[in-house]
């Protein structure tokens, strides 16, 4: 959860880098089991790899795999590919220009989209022992606590998942690739596109009750042992390494050492389900607007890295819709 979710937030100030530095827990992995984590990835299709090129034809798909807080690294892949933004009939994110106002004028008019407004607050529904754990963790975010804990679980999952110079990035206005993206298709006078509606993320939370995630809240929680500076850095570090099936397996091995009383066939259950709500199911969704956009001209699409690689990935559906996929290599200086 903590890999998965922190893809949705921004990396903060110069300033503040050394607050974030952490540790690259996949560079200390013993060779033993760091042999094996990759032995995971590698049984899914398009293990690695953030630039890619689908082709059909004289249809053309570009692939590329964002990472949605800001890194410095993130200058040399836009320009790289700034062709294929500048030669795109259509340009598609995940949410499209215009679509994240959207989304906060929708929470700010129904608050309970992503606030407890009525009924128990957290603090009334999970253990003791987890709210203590909730309080502190949220302290170190600078969260208050009776903000906490009128929270949606969704959205304290959310907030968890960032490092405190996560969130101060994001109120400083630093851009992720995505956005990046977004503000130079404007400039070309060609705005993004929706992969889908912009509430989508609202209802995915939607599709699991309030007790699967005070669940996985709990969950979350319980994996605090493990340095949020020290994700952040590995989810960084692999992802400009282009490991991006290593980064879910990593985290489903986390899960699977911090079992809290689950089984070891409940939480691959609870896994597998989170990757077809989070992952695959979007991604299904989304072929029925890039595919007929293809038609019309070249496509860029760009998305979180995780749905690129896997069965359910946007590499393999492209390929089963008869497209010739390669992986573009990335340059690592402008």
């Amino acid at each position: 959860m903590r890999v998965l979710l922190t893809l949705l937030f921004c990396l903060a100030a110069l300033p503040l880098w050394a607050q974030c530095a952490g540790n690259d827990l996949l560079a200390r992995m013993p060779p033993a089991q760091r042999a094996a984590l990759d032995q995971m990835a590698d049984a899914h299709p398009y293990p690695n790899g953030i630039l890619w090129r689908a082709t059909k034809g004289d249809q053309v798909v570009h692939l590329v795999g964002t990472m949605h807080f800001h890194e410095p690294r993130h200058g040399a892949t836009m320009s790289q590919i700034a062709p294929w933004i500048e030669g795109a009939t259509t340009v598609f994110l995940e949410l499209g220009e215009g679509d994240e106002a959207r989304l906060q004028r929708d929470i700010a008019t129904n608050p309970s989209l992503a606030f407890l407004t009525e009924g128990p607050s957290l603090l009334e529904m999970m253990d003791p022992a987890d709210w203590d754990r909730l309080t502190a963790a949220m302290r170190q975010r600078g969260v208050p606590g009776f903000m906490a804990a009128k929270m949606q679980p969704w959205m304290a999952l959310m907030t968890l998942s960032a490092t405190k110079c996560v969130i101060e990035g994001v109120r400083a206005g630093k851009r992720g690739l995505d956005q990046m993206i977004i503000e130079r298709a404007k400039e070309l006078g060609n705005p993004a596109r929706a992969l889908e509606d912009h509430d989508t993320v609202l209802d995915i939370f939607g599709l699991f009750s309030q007790d699967e995630m005070i669940e996985f809240l709990t969950l979350f929680l319980r994996m605090e042992n493990f340095e949020p500076d020290d994700q952040h850095k590995t989810l960084v570090e692999a992802y400009f390494r282009e490991e991006i099936r290593v980064i879910w397996e990593f985290a489903l091995v986390q899960a699977l050492a911090e079992p809290q009383g689950l089984s070891e066939a409940e939480i691959l259950a609870d896994y597998a389900r989170l990757e077809d709500a989070l992952i695959g199911a979007r991604n299904r969704g989304w072929m029925d607007r890039i595919l007929p956009a293809a038609e019309a001209g070249p496509v860029l699409v760009a998305a979180g890295a995780l749905h690129l690689p896997g069965e359910q990935g946007l590499l393999r559906l492209l390929e089963r819709q008869g497209f010739q996929v390669e992986r573009v290599p990335r340059r690592i200086s402008e």
